[in-house]
Protein backbone atom coordinates (compact mmCIF):
# COMPACT_ATOMS: atom_id res chain seq x y z
CA UNK A 1 0.00 0.00 0.00
CA UNK A 2 1.17 3.38 -0.52
CA UNK A 3 0.58 6.87 1.33
CA UNK A 4 1.38 10.37 0.33
CA UNK A 5 4.04 12.13 2.45
CA UNK A 6 4.19 16.08 2.81
CA UNK A 7 6.70 18.39 3.34
CA UNK A 8 6.10 21.57 3.80
CA UNK A 9 8.95 23.27 4.09
CA UNK A 10 9.74 22.17 0.07
CA UNK A 11 6.01 23.85 -0.60
CA UNK A 12 6.60 26.94 -2.13
CA UNK A 13 2.60 27.60 -2.67
CA UNK A 14 2.64 27.95 -6.67
CA UNK A 15 -1.09 25.99 -6.69
CA UNK A 16 0.25 23.85 -9.41
CA UNK A 17 -1.89 20.67 -7.71
CA UNK A 18 -4.94 22.07 -6.87
CA UNK A 19 -5.29 23.45 -10.38
CA UNK A 20 -4.13 20.11 -11.75
CA UNK A 21 -6.12 18.24 -9.71
CA UNK A 22 -9.03 20.28 -10.38
CA UNK A 23 -8.66 19.77 -14.55
CA UNK A 24 -7.80 16.25 -14.12
CA UNK A 25 -11.61 15.60 -12.39
CA UNK A 26 -13.85 18.48 -13.66
CA UNK A 27 -12.15 19.79 -16.85
CA UNK A 28 -11.27 23.48 -15.28
CA UNK A 29 -8.29 24.93 -13.96
CA UNK A 30 -9.32 25.95 -10.64
CA UNK A 31 -8.47 26.48 -6.87
CA UNK A 32 -11.69 26.10 -5.60
CA UNK A 33 -12.40 22.21 -6.45
CA UNK A 34 -9.47 20.65 -6.31
CA UNK A 35 -9.32 17.83 -3.80
CA UNK A 36 -6.01 19.51 -2.46
CA UNK A 37 -5.91 22.41 -1.22
CA UNK A 38 -2.38 24.90 0.00
CA UNK A 39 -3.16 25.92 3.17
CA UNK A 40 -0.92 28.96 3.77
CA UNK A 41 0.60 31.72 5.89
CA UNK A 42 2.09 34.29 4.14
CA UNK A 43 2.89 36.10 7.50
CA UNK A 44 4.92 33.07 8.77
CA UNK A 45 5.77 32.46 4.93
CA UNK A 46 4.89 28.72 5.02
CA UNK A 47 2.57 26.45 2.68
CA UNK A 48 1.13 23.17 3.65
CA UNK A 49 -0.68 21.04 1.46
CA UNK A 50 -3.86 18.79 2.32
CA UNK A 51 -5.53 16.83 1.04
CA UNK A 52 -7.67 13.28 1.93
CA UNK A 53 -4.66 11.38 4.43
CA UNK A 54 -6.64 8.42 3.91
CA UNK A 55 -6.64 7.52 7.78
CA UNK A 56 -6.70 4.09 8.58
CA UNK A 57 -9.33 4.91 11.20
CA UNK A 58 -11.41 6.94 8.81
CA UNK A 59 -13.96 8.84 10.97
CA UNK A 60 -15.29 10.38 7.88
CA UNK A 61 -16.59 6.83 7.11
CA UNK A 62 -17.76 6.04 10.35
CA UNK A 63 -19.61 8.89 10.19
CA UNK A 64 -21.14 8.27 7.04
CA UNK A 65 -25.28 7.40 7.84
CA UNK A 66 -25.54 6.49 4.08
CA UNK A 67 -22.84 3.92 3.92
CA UNK A 68 -21.69 6.16 1.10
CA UNK A 69 -17.84 6.27 1.81
CA UNK A 70 -15.81 3.00 1.61
CA UNK A 71 -11.93 1.82 0.34
CA UNK A 72 -10.79 1.06 -2.99
CA UNK A 73 -9.76 -2.67 -2.62
CA UNK A 74 -6.38 -1.83 -4.57
CA UNK A 75 -5.58 1.96 -4.00
CA UNK A 76 -6.98 1.87 -0.48
CA UNK A 77 -8.15 5.03 -1.58
CA UNK A 78 -11.51 6.34 0.04
CA UNK A 79 -14.46 6.35 -2.83
CA UNK A 80 -17.57 8.18 -2.75
CA UNK A 81 -20.64 5.65 -3.79
CA UNK A 82 -22.65 8.86 -5.35
CA UNK A 83 -25.97 6.77 -5.64
CA UNK A 84 -25.89 6.52 -1.92
CA UNK A 85 -24.88 9.91 -1.01
CA UNK A 86 -27.76 11.78 0.43
CA UNK A 87 -25.29 14.93 1.29
CA UNK A 88 -25.78 15.17 5.18
CA UNK A 89 -21.97 16.49 4.84
CA UNK A 90 -21.64 14.20 8.72
CA UNK A 91 -18.35 13.24 6.76
CA UNK A 92 -17.33 16.43 6.55
CA UNK A 93 -17.60 17.46 9.70
CA UNK A 94 -15.65 14.32 10.36
CA UNK A 95 -12.61 14.80 9.00
CA UNK A 96 -10.33 15.82 11.31
CA UNK A 97 -7.86 17.45 8.45
CA UNK A 98 -11.05 19.39 6.65
CA UNK A 99 -9.83 17.36 3.49
CA UNK A 100 -13.04 16.48 2.62
CA UNK A 101 -15.44 19.35 0.85
CA UNK A 102 -19.10 19.94 -0.75
CA UNK A 103 -18.49 21.68 -4.11
CA UNK A 104 -21.04 23.21 -6.63
CA UNK A 105 -20.67 23.06 -10.16
CA UNK A 106 -22.64 23.20 -13.18
CA UNK A 107 -23.58 19.82 -13.01
CA UNK A 108 -24.67 20.23 -9.38
CA UNK A 109 -22.99 19.68 -5.65
CA UNK A 110 -21.40 16.90 -4.18
CA UNK A 111 -18.78 16.18 -1.72
CA UNK A 112 -15.22 15.59 -3.16
CA UNK A 113 -13.02 13.76 -1.67
CA UNK A 114 -9.43 12.59 -3.03
CA UNK A 115 -9.72 8.93 -5.18
CA UNK A 116 -5.76 9.12 -5.44
CA UNK A 117 -6.17 9.35 -9.61
CA UNK A 118 -6.13 5.53 -9.29
CA UNK A 119 -2.99 5.05 -7.70
CA UNK A 120 -1.11 7.17 -9.78
CA UNK A 121 -1.89 10.66 -8.44
CA UNK A 122 -1.56 14.18 -10.96
CA UNK A 123 -0.49 16.21 -7.93
CA UNK A 124 2.55 14.32 -7.10
CA UNK A 125 3.79 14.33 -10.86
CA UNK A 126 3.11 17.67 -11.03
CA UNK A 127 5.04 19.36 -7.77
CA UNK A 128 8.01 20.41 -8.67
CA UNK A 129 9.46 21.25 -5.99
CA UNK A 130 8.60 17.35 -4.56
CA UNK A 131 6.68 18.72 -1.28
CA UNK A 132 4.30 15.77 -2.25
CA UNK A 133 5.22 12.25 -2.43
CA UNK A 134 3.30 9.07 -3.11
CA UNK A 135 5.44 6.19 -1.79
CA UNK A 136 5.12 2.56 -0.47
CA UNK A 137 4.60 2.51 3.56
CA UNK A 138 7.11 -0.10 4.04
CA UNK A 139 9.79 2.45 2.31
CA UNK A 140 8.83 4.86 5.40
CA UNK A 141 10.37 3.73 8.80
CA UNK A 142 8.57 5.43 11.91
CA UNK A 143 10.85 7.99 12.26
CA UNK A 144 9.98 9.70 9.29
CA UNK A 145 6.72 9.31 9.56
CA UNK A 146 6.60 10.98 13.42
CA UNK A 147 9.00 13.71 12.08
CA UNK A 148 6.91 14.92 9.55
CA UNK A 149 3.64 14.36 11.75
CA UNK A 150 5.81 16.81 14.19
CA UNK A 151 6.63 19.05 11.26
CA UNK A 152 3.40 19.59 9.90
CA UNK A 153 1.63 20.50 13.77
CA UNK A 154 4.76 22.92 14.46
CA UNK A 155 4.36 24.87 11.44
CA UNK A 156 0.59 24.75 11.29
CA UNK A 157 0.48 26.15 14.86
CA UNK A 158 -1.31 23.40 16.31
CA UNK A 159 -0.81 21.16 19.63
Amino acid sequence: MKTFLIDPQKCTGCHLCEMTCALKHHDVFSLEIGNIKIESDEDRGFHVPTKCMQCEVAYCMKSCVASALYRDEVTGAMLVDRSKCIGCKACIMACPFGSITWVTTEKGSEIHICNLCDGDPECVKVCRDHAISYIDQDKINRDKRQETRYRLTEESGSS
